[in-house]
């Protein structure tokens, strides 16, 4: 196990970065010249991990064990899930060490919110 930063943001969640991913461009399938089925495959999966992650939301120091429970759960195969769930662990590394990120994926968000386009997952109220 590699050593992570304590001192991240009180605000700063698994869960809250879960939802910044889901609301993102890197959600929406992009214009290709060919079949993007394997695409729109891979991005559903992901958006299952990324609403896995805000439905259990974790506590920093358990999200490795949450995200490991996360692959059990979706079930085999379990290679492009467990895939997912490391880019979704070094990305949450990335946002502790790099708060400039966070504020660049809320700045996306807000720009996708203001031109209409909904994205992400809708919080009960």
């Amino acid at each position: 196990m590699t050593e992570e930063r304590t001192d991240t943001p009180e605000l700063l969640r698994p869960r809250n970065l879960a939802l910044l991913l889901l609301a993102s461009s890197d959600m929406s399938p992009r214009q290709r010249a060919r079949d993007q089925k394997a695409d729109l495959t891979g991005m559903g999966l992901k958006r299952r991990v990324l609403e896995a992650v805000c439905d259990q939301d974790p506590e920093p120091a358990d999200l490795e064990p949450i995200l490991m429970q996360i692959i059990d759960d979706l079930g085999p195969p379990t290679g492009p899930t467990r895939s997912i769930a490391a880019a979704f662990l070094e990305e949450w590394r990335t946002a502790c060490a790099s708060p400039e990120w966070i504020a660049q994926l809320l700045g996306e968000a807000a720009l996708r919110s203001a031109e209409g386009e909904p994205r992400g997952r809708r919080l009960s109220s």
